[in-house]
């Protein structure tokens, strides 16, 4: 027992050392919390309201399909973000891709009726020219017969050989063209683009052109030479058969005439059978890029009523897609207090323990029958997406201009006789002791004790001790945040 002893109090002084190298570490360590921080500024002293409504996004755009169908794909859900011109949905196309290939036979086939119709109409126009051919050519064969028939009558004057002369001239200027016009006809009918009959009514025309010009030949040679009673007779045979001719001639040209129009109406008709052949190709191609359901606008899907499989009708809302980046509020205002509000005033807006800055951007200009309220709309940034469409929020509006300094209630520790915050101090808490005055939408004016610039602690200072290490959260705004303001009395005295 004596040799324990020793043994026991050497173990009992080391316990008591330890202890005490423990609690003087402890005396030069103080304890590290993490808490929020902001930064005290002037801020209006707004007037509360028991004012509350809930948040929407500030555009709201409805989206459907424009034609009918069968959704085969569903690209979007309830809280995705959307670009503007993003595929959300697609509706099965087989029978819109078998329209449209049916579409593009169709019009290709109407292609091809209209170059032959306009071919048509070409072998039309050349019929049309050699029967005006022929007319002239028939016309100059009576001027040469009458020429004939005169120089025989009137016998071997100078002028009848001149006239005879120029019947001679013109007998070979319609001979000339017949030949061409004969030309032209034989080349159009090999390349088939003129009938048989039309060639061989160009080559008549030629040779009878060519008699023509033989008669008046032999016109001019017998009244050179003179003429006989049988050559009288010739001659006058030959203005009848001229004249005759003519009328050949003439109801060749209606012939052509007729068929130049019938050909032109068939050229119409193939041109508006091609036109209206384009149209439903280009429905069709229409109605296939519809298949996609493309966001009109950038957003969030806000909601949604669509699934794969399920059959749809044009125009039926599927999807609707809301601004997040800004959200507004509908507050029922009293229509005796409507002329206080105006497009442009600032209003705060509170969320569980976070106050933002709106503007009135609308006041409406009906009363509601059965509150006697008006509504008014405030717009209110949403830069984060972190407040949602659905939320309920309070509001209250600046009444006057006057400003101070606020601090949210939790900030405050109001415990003993003399409230008191803690400022952050290079890393540190420093308790500071403040001068409360009213309760402005659950937050202190402070009136004494902090000035602007000051950093307190907003949250977490009910855990803190003077000196303590502070490790700062998450940034709040650049302002002294308050928590929700429901039921906040303005006005109320806070130094008890």
């Amino acid at each position: 027992m004596r040799k324990s002893w020793p043994m026991a109090f050497t173990a009992l002084l080391l316990a008591v050392s330890l202890t005490a190298c423990s609690t003087e570490k402890a005396a030069v360590e103080p304890a590290t919390s993490t808490v929020q921080v902001a930064t005290v500024k002037q801020e209006s002293l707004d007037a509360v309201y028991d004012l509350s409504g809930t948040l929407a996004a500030y555009d709201e755009t409805p989206v459907s399909f424009q034609i009918n169908g069968t959704v085969s794909a569903v690209n979007g859900d309830v809280g995705d973000r959307v670009n503007k011109g993003s595929v959300m949905a697609q509706l099965d196309t087989a029978d819109i891709q078998l329209e449209v290939e049916n579409a593009n036979q169709s019009v290709a086939a109407a292609q091809a009726a209209l170059s032959s119709a306009r071919a048509s109409m070409t072998n039309a126009r050349a019929g049309q020219q050699a029967a005006a051919a022929g007319v002239a050519s028939a016309q100059a064969q009576v001027e040469s017969a009458r020429a004939s028939e005169q120089g025989v009558l009137s016998g071997k004057r100078p002028q009848e050989k001149a006239q005879a002369q120029n019947a001679v001239t013109k007998a070979q200027t319609a001979y000339d063209q017949a030949k061409t016009a004969a030309a032209r006809a034989q080349t159009l009918f090999d390349n088939g683009l003129l009938t048989q009959q039309e060639n061989e009514q160009a080559q008549t025309t030629l040779a009878n052109a060519s008699e023509s010009l033989k008669d008046a030949q032999e016109q001019l040679s017998l009244i050179l030479e003179g003429a006989s009673q049988s050559d009288r007779a010739s001659a006058a045979a030959a203005v009848k058969q001229a004249q005759v001719g003519i009328e050949n001639a003439q109801a060749s040209v209606a012939q052509a005439n007729a068929a130049f129009e019938q050909a032109q109406a068939g050229v119409e008709q193939s041109q508006a059978s091609y036109d209206q052949a384009v149209i439903a190709l280009n429905t069709a191609k229409l109605k296939l890029s519809r298949a996609n359901l493309k966001a009109p606008a950038s957003g969030v899907i806000l909601t949604k009523q669509l699934s794969e499989g399920q059959t749809v009708s044009a125009g039926t809302e599927v999807f609707t897609i809301g601004e997040m980046n800004r959200l507004k509020v509908l507050l029922p205002i009293p229509d005796s207090e409507i002329a206080q509000w105006k497009v442009g005033q600032e209003v705060s807006i509170s969320l569980y323990d976070e106050v933002r800055t709106g503007k009135v951007s609308k006041l409406y200009p009906q009363t509601n029958e059965s509150t006697g309220s008006i509504n008014v709309e405030v717009a209110i940034s949403n830069p984060n997406s972190d407040w949602k469409p659905g939320q309920v929020v309070s509001a209250s509006r600046q009444a006057s201009s006057k400003q101070g300094l606020l601090l949210p209630v939790e900030a405050v520790i109001s415990s003993g006789s003399d409230p008191y915050v803690f400022k952050e101090v290079n890393g540190k808490a420093v308790k500071t002791t403040v001068k409360l005055g009213n309760l402005y939408n659950n937050r202190y004016e402070i009136v004494g004790g902090l000035k602007v610039g000051d950093k307190v602690v907003t949250r977490g200072a009910d855990r803190l001790f003077d000196g303590d290490d502070l490790t700062v959260g998450k940034a709040q705004d650049n302002q002294a945040a308050a928590p929700a303001a429901n039921n906040a009395n303005s006005g109320a005295k806070a130094n008890d």
